[in-house]
């Protein structure tokens, strides 16, 4: 399983996601294999942290696990400092100040917002 796909998969709802990895990444001995990077991280990661209480702490082990792996705060403030292409209007922004669509995994500045069709949530 590479876990950045299962991440980004669109099919299922972010939440089912990763029940997966966490599941996964248990079972096979919470190994650095099963832990998501990049964008797949930044949804993984901005999710979590928003609905942290709501949910399994084998979820939290996991979320830290990744966030350890990319450098922690380091890596994290690295990443946010990326810049990306909004694959709305095409203006490029830094991570930092760009949301990502729980639903559509597409990245989306704030002018243009939501997307019409997409249940995902905006993060």
């Amino acid at each position: 399983m590479e876990s950045n796909q299962v991440a980004l998969d669109c099919a299922l709802p972010i939440e089912e996601r990763i029940r997966r990895l966490a599941e996964a990444w248990i079972r096979d001995g919470r190994g650095s294999d099963h832990l998501v990077t990049g964008k797949a991280f930044f949804a993984v990661y901005s999710w979590h942290f928003r609905h942290w209480t709501d949910y399994d702490i084998a979820w939290a082990e996991y979320v830290a696990a990744s966030y350890d792996s990319l450098g922690g705060s380091d890596g994290w403030k690295a990443m946010l400092r990326e810049r990306v292409f909004c694959d709305g209007c095409g203006d490029r922004y830094r991570m930092e100040n760009i949301g990502l669509c729980t639903g559509c995994m597409r990245y989306t500045c704030y002018a243009c917002g939501a997307h019409g069709s997409c249940t995902g949530e905006t993060l």
